[in-house]
């Protein structure tokens, strides 16, 4: 109830708090002139002598049915600002034992209790104590019984659901039972000597009966959408739009495609609000047009008090992995409708606002629509919110454009540099990826010729286990589409290296022959004065055969579990030292392998840039560790894409003949809690 309020805007404001208080005074009021303020007649409903409260209760129930049932049809109330609860059927089957035996024991509940003790009723003050002293046994025991507290999750559910009745039969079904207990009540109430009703009373109750029948029946003849007037003005029809698109978001298992988020907001996004996730730069820089920032780190903090806990809530980042883990953390906080923007604010660009000439040639049929479609999104989005195009160029770093410190180099190695690069731009079959964060960034510059990978687009949740990279016959797919084949030289390049070693990974599990990471990346292009391009090329998908489906370079959980205790492999965390040592934490816990050796990731890189250290460095530190060019290695991170950039050192730059990547990393290590963790 008091989230339908928020969400309903009634509760925002000192007035609407001031009303809600004098609401709770006529409440208890009411519980007083209705009896609720006797303890006796209260626990008498348990001994069938005073049935009072589940006439009160039943009349209540009959009237807020009946009563949200007028109020959405004539649309007063949206049905996504009704917050309906999860059911849990553990804990609320024991709460309502729990609840049922301190009722009839104590002849207080925590509402009536107070309007009790308003009257000087020391009894209830007796019963709110033990309830405080309870609140806090549950806290202090809560380790134990939180399997039954969380399991048996059901999900939000209703009677009509579970019935599978129409709302309007299940409320006149209410009714009509409603009217048949009173009267019941009224029988078992007779039967324990209660005298009977004066005649007025029972005149009283019959007409209120008659009129709650009477409601009951009329909501079988409401129509069921909300009501709207006959003739709609164009801005009345944008309005009730989202309802439609509402719609389709729910019937998504989690996600809500670029387009149809942008039509929704375009319609007004009645009972939705969005999330940037991203920091406050970003956000500053550019940001989809009505969302709210709230950066990823600052979210537990900041949702209670700024997101409604009714309607949508859509979350989005650069990519996807970010919105997926904050929507399962409103979820266990107790969001039920949240959904993740699919491919994150990059998606949103790249499908809503890019010029449909810098894409894919459209369909001449549909061209002109296309076209229209695009400038309606730009003018809202865009135009309408004074938000500048991201265009501003990123300050040239001045790195090394060579790799004479790394050899060997070239395809062999699957490594090359920005002269290599320079010589062979524009020669058939050379296929260049961009694999920066930011898709605006590759729309404003990029190589010539570069096609744009989200690598989200190459990583999803596989059994149960986030940010794992696809298997060979799914990467191929997303290949294809990018218009790869087996056969083609695939560069690719990123300003963050790890990046460009995930799709590297990516690239050797489907068994490509013909690939390299650019040194440096984007900042080492810029440096060497390579020639840049803002034309999207034409991407015709092509048909990608893998030369393998099965990769011998992955370790599994077992894997790493079984390689822990056998005295001969190296277990290489790359994670920052805090949370090697157990100082900081995302997971379930925290720590590390036990007999894991650390060493960041980061530390294999020239400051500020996407250059590995010369390799001597870096060999050297790597002994240090234990790790020779025969040693087998196994290398993790949180979720295997900083580790990736290790496992590439290794394997290509240094020569380490036998390293394994452990995709699931520390995130699938602490999931598991049969696992041995040190500090």
């Amino acid at each position: 109830m008091i989230a339908t309020l928020f969400a309903s805007h009634l509760l925002d404001s000192s007035g609407g708090l001031l009303t809600a208080g004098l609401v709770g005074l006529f409440f208890g009021w009411f519980l007083e002139q209705a009896g609720f303020g006797s303890s006796r007649r209260l626990a008498g409903i348990f001994y069938l002598r005073d049935m009072t409260v589940v006439k009160v209760m039943f009349t209540a129930v009959v009237t807020a049915l009946i009563g949200l049932q007028y109020l959405t049809a004539w649309g007063l109330v949206a049905p996504t600002e009704l917050y309906v609860l999860d059911t849990y059927w553990g804990a609320q089957a024991a709460g309502g034992v729990l609840f049922g035996v301190g009722f009839v024991m104590g002849g207080w509940c925590p509402g009536t209790a107070l309007a009790g003790l308003a009257m000087r009723k020391w009894d209830a003050l007796v019963f709110l104590v033990g309830a405080v002293l309870g609140s806090v046994l549950f806290n202090e025991t809560f380790t134990l019984i939180r399997p039954l507290y969380e399991g048996w999750n059901a999900g939000p559910l209703t009677l009509s659901e579970s019935l599978h009745l129409p709302m309007p039969v299940l409320v006149a079904a209410v009714a009509v039972l409603a009217v048949a207990m009173f009267n019941l009540c009224t029988w078992l109430e007779r039967r324990a000597g209660v005298p009977p009703e004066a005649p007025a009373a029972r005149r009283r109750n019959a007409l209120l009966g008659a009129v709650l029948l009477a409601a009951a029946a009329g909501v079988l003849r409401l129509p069921q959408t909300p009501h709207a007037p006959a003739a709609m003005t164009g801005d009345e029809a944008a309005a009730a739009a989202p309802l439609d698109v509402l719609a389709s978001v729910a019937a998504a298992e989690d996600h809500i495609d670029p387009l149809d988020l942008a039509l929704l907001l375009m319609a007004g996004g009645a009972g939705t609000a969005v999330v940037d996730l991203r920091d406050s730069a970003a956000y500053d820089a550019f940001h989809i047009r009505g969302a709210i920032s709230i950066p990823l780190e600052r979210l537990a903090a900041e949702a209670p008090a700024k997101l409604p806990r009714a309607g949508w809530i859509v979350l989005y980042s650069n990519g996807t992995t970010h919105g997926a883990q904050a929507a399962q953390a409103l979820q266990a906080a107790g969001w039920s409708s949240v959904r993740v923007l699919t491919d994150g604010i990059l998606g949103f660009w790249r499908e809503c606002l890019t010029p449909p000439s810098l894409g894919t040639v459209a369909d001449p049929a549909t061209a002109a629509a296309r076209s229209a479609d695009y400038a309606a999104r730009r003018a809202f989005f865009i135009d309408q919110a004074r938000l500048p195009l991201p265009v501003a160029l990123e300050p040239v770093r001045v790195v090394s454009t060579t790799i004479a410190a790394l050899q060997p180099a070239g395809l062999d190695a699957h490594l090359v540099d920005a002269a290599w690069l320079l010589a062979r731009l524009g020669d058939g079959g050379l296929k260049l990826l961009d694999v920066r964060a930011k898709s605006t960034a590759y729309t404003t510059r990029h190589i010539p010729g570069a096609v744009y990978l989200n690598i989200e687009n190459i990583r999803a949740t596989l059994a149960g286990q986030p940010n794992t990279v696809l298997p060979a016959e799914a990467l191929s797919r997303e290949f294809g589409w990018l218009g790869l084949t087996a056969d083609d030289t695939v560069v690719v390049y990123s300003d963050e290296l790890r990046d460009a070693t995930l799709v590297a990974v990516a690239l050797e599990r489907v068994g490509h022959a013909r690939f390299a990471v650019l040194h440096g990346g984007w900042p080492a292009w810029l440096a060497a004065a390579g020639p840049t391009d803002s034309h999207l090329p034409t991407v015709v998908p092509a048909n990608y055969r893998p030369r393998r489906t099965r990769d011998d370079f992955t370790a599994t959980l077992e894997d790493v579990a079984k390689a822990s205790t056998d005295g001969k492999t190296v277990i290489l965390d790359v994670r920052p030292p805090a949370y090697y040592r157990g100082e900081k934490t995302d997971e379930a816990r925290a720590g590390h392998i036990p007999g894991a050796v650390n060493r960041e990731f980061a530390l294999d890189l020239v400051p500020e840039s996407a250059s590995w250290r010369e390799a001597s460095l870096l060999r050297s530190a790597y002994e240090d560790l234990g790790i020779g060019s025969d040693t087998p290695v196994i290398v993790h991170c949180r979720t295997g894409h900083q580790a990736s950039q290790t496992y590439f050192l290794l394997k290509h730059v240094l020569g380490v003949k036998t390293v394994r990547w452990f995709d699931g990393s520390w995130l699938a290590w602490a999931g598991e809690a049969t696992l041995p963790v040190a500090r």
